[in-house]
């Protein structure tokens, strides 16, 4: 009976050590993981709020080739009547 006994305080001693250690690193780690998804948070609201979408760099492709297109036509256009002009 007494053998029984002392390997139970044993047991529950060594438990308290474990307990002791792995109690405040869960903590830890809890607390760590709370800091980093709180700084993914702020970082994905800095990101939305300073950088473009795919969309809008599309747009702006877009629009870009259409001023190229108009442009390229408005150059076109000068010299063919610049060569009119001369020819004349």
């Amino acid at each position: 009976m007494n053998d029984s006994l002392d390997w139970i305080r044993v047991f529950l001693a060594i438990c308290g050590i474990v307990l002791t250690i792995l109690v405040p690193l869960l903590a830890s780690i809890f607390n760590s993981q709370k800091n980093t998804a709180k700084e993914l948070s702020d970082h994905k609201t800095h990101v939305a709020e300073n950088y473009a979408t795919k969309d809008d760099v599309k747009d702006l492709g877009d629009r870009i080739e259409r001023q190229m297109k108009d442009g390229f036509t408005n150059l076109k256009d000068f010299f063919n009547n610049r060569k009119n002009k001369d020819s004349a």
